[in-house]
C-alpha cells in the first residue's frame, strides 16, 4: 500500500512540475513577445506611412492603412 502512495507522491510531484514550466514558459513569452510586438508593429506602421506618402509624391492614388 506504501508502494503505491509512493508513487502517487511522485507522480503528482511530476505533474506539478510539468505544469510549473508550462505556466513559466507561457509567461515568459507572453512577456518577451509584449515587448517585442510593439516596436514591430510601429516599424509596419511606419513602412505602410511611407508607401502612402512615397505613392502620393509620386502621383499616385494614396492608400488607406487600416494598421493601428
Amino acid at each position: 500500500m506504501t508502494a503505491n502512495s509512493n508513487k502517487s507522491k511522485q507522480g503528482n510531484k511530476a505533474a506539478h512540475r510539468v505544469i510549473a514550466g508550462v505556466l513559466c514558459g507561457a509567461s515568459v513569452l507572453s512577456l518577451v513577445l509584449s515587448l517585442v510586438m510593439p516596436p514591430i508593429s510601429q516599424a509596419i506602421a511606419n513602412d505602410a506611412q511611407a508607401a502612402s506618402t512615397e505613392k502620393t509624391v509620386m502621383g499616385g492614388v494614396p492608400q488607406v492603412s487600416l494598421l493601428m
